[in-house]
């Protein structure tokens, strides 16, 4: 490689490591591209995947953008490669091609001429050879690191949690094909890559293949297109763990699930383990062969569920204790917290866009978050907020207390009815837009003085007993899951 191609004075690109002069109109179209970027991803994905990357060179036409480790380039490769030449491209008079490297892997002649773009984060009274691994670590705004200790685990994850650690340390799980299915937005992915760090921890001789659905997607059209699909099939195929994420997103595909059964077939016969992540369970997919179906059927199926309340709250205040500890003035209260547990309908992927949309609405962290502002992020995110009917209202109050509709609409007098049959009378009142009179009728056709009373007695406590706010609140984010369950 021409050392004066690649820095050219005209053209070449430098970071601060170096002692040569840094090419301004490159690093700002660089600079521009990155910042659009950022308008276009949600924060989380920004600064785990994107804010990273440094461009270093341009080498016989094009720009050459590093990232730091496999796991990085897999995943702007699949994901991000194609919008940050668009975008480059936008602001490129000379229209130049961007090509991704991964730096770990980068060809020698490159790493021979271009000195570490990453050196400069190592502090200067730290020997390098002392500093943590790159990989291990997380820019203070960046997402926190997917690993086992920063997943949030409780009953909706708990049992594929306990599988993903088995896998990890080598112990014998039942079949070679597991399958993680659940609603988007629950944690799988996290999970995924929390097994990879752990499987890579345990054993430096591990290898470890993980692709989205799109990248094996992409890959296989790659090879399709040049008439040779060997290169995936050996990268695949000499895996010790080959995950599949997003796998519902290759149904309806015949040529690449075809590709996919066989390198599956291949992995498990040399005594790989293939892992997939999915949104259904074997019984309800749609799109795929017999052979297919069968083969995921056949597969160790665990669900990750869509966690509670009290998983969504613990999901955030960790992402909001992580941002604070690199702007201190982001502090986040409970009380917060609890008002987007509240307000804000899905699974963890929602909880922690709440709290980034949060960081950005504080000027990134600069200043201190209000309740206006969670406010102003729940009603940007959900719109206007649907009223529950009075059977939801009493459908939630059953659940939390665990009672039937027949206790609740009786006229028992016992503590352990009376009292979440008023709660779920205020809620009534509160929620729904329903009159007193109506509500009366659906509580075992009572008189409207009835829900009047309750209301009023429930009105007067909320003030004192923390208990019964506690239980009210309950009640209210039972609805919300059921609302986001799709009932109302």
């Amino acid at each position: 490689m021409d050392g004066n191609r690649l820095f050219d004075s005209k053209t070449g690109v430098e970071f601060n490591t170096s002692d040569k002069a840094r090419n301004k109109p490159g690093q700002e179209i660089w600079l521009t591209v990155k910042a659009h970027l950022a308008t276009i991803l949600n924060a989380a994905d920004y600064d785990r995947w994107i804010d990273d990357l440094r461009l270093v060179a341009e080498v016989d036409g094009e720009m050459v953008i590093a990232a730091r480790d496999p796991l990085s380039f897999d995943r702007v490769n699949g994901a991000h490669r194609h919008a940050i030449q668009r975008i480059w491209r936008e602001h490129d008079h000379a229209r130049r091609a961007i090509r991704l490297v991964c730096w770990r892997s980068a060809p020698q002649d490159l790493l021979e001429i271009v000195k570490d773009p990453w050196e400069a984060a190592v502090p200067a009274q730290e020997p390098k050879e002392q500093a943590a691994p790159a990989e291990q670590k997380a820019a203070p705004t960046g997402a926190p690191l997917m690993t086992f200790d920063t997943l949030v685990t409780g009953e909706a994850n708990e049992l594929a949690f306990e599988m993903a650690r088995r896998i990890a340390a080598g112990l014998p799980v039942g079949t070679l094909t597991t399958l993680f299915y659940g609603l988007q937005g629950t944690g799988k992915t996290h999970l995924l890559h929390a097994l990879k760090a752990e499987a890579e921890r345990n054993d430096a001789d591990c290898h470890i293949v993980y692709l989205t659905a799109e990248e094996f997607l992409s890959s296989y059209t790659d090879g399709v297109k040049v008439k040779d699909t060997s290169q995936l099939k050996k990268r695949l195929r000499a895996a010790s763990i080959l995950m599949i994420d997003d796998l519902h997103r290759i149904s309806g595909k015949p040529g690449t699930e075809n590709e996919l059964f066989q390198n599956i077939r291949e992995v498990t016969a040399n005594g790989g383990h293939v892992i997939l992540a999915g949104d259904k369970a074997p019984g309800d997919v749609t799109g795929f062969s017999p052979r297919m179906v069968s083969e995921l059927k056949g597969a160790t199926t665990v669900e990750v569920g869509a966690p509670d309340a009290s998983m969504r709250h613990e999901i955030m205040r960790r992402l909001a204790d992580h941002i604070q500890a690199g702007h201190p003035d982001f502090i986040v209260t409970d009380e917060m917290i609890s008002e987007f547990n509240a307000g804000i309908r899905g699974q963890a992927r929602e909880m922690t866009g709440a709290i980034w949309n949060l960081y950005t609405e504080a000027s990134f962290g600069a200043r201190t978050p209000t309740m206006d502002m969670v406010r102003k992020i729940i009603r940007r995110t959900e719109g206007d907020v649907r009223q529950p009917s009075i059977e939801l209202v009493k459908k939630a109050a059953m659940k939390v207390f665990d009672i039937s509709k027949t206790d609740i609409e009786s006229p028992s007098k016992a503590r352990n009815v009376v009292y979440p049959r008023q709660i779920a009378m205020y809620l009534c009142r509160e929620l729904t837009g329903k009159s007193f009179p109506q509500i009366g009728r659906s509580f075992g056709k009572r008189d409207h003085t009835t829900i009047l009373y309750a209301h009023r007695k429930v009105t007067d406590a909320l003030q004192e007993d923390r208990e019964l706010a506690a239980h009210v609140k309950q009640v209210n984010e039972m609805i919300l899951e059921l609302q986001a369950a799709g009932m109302n």
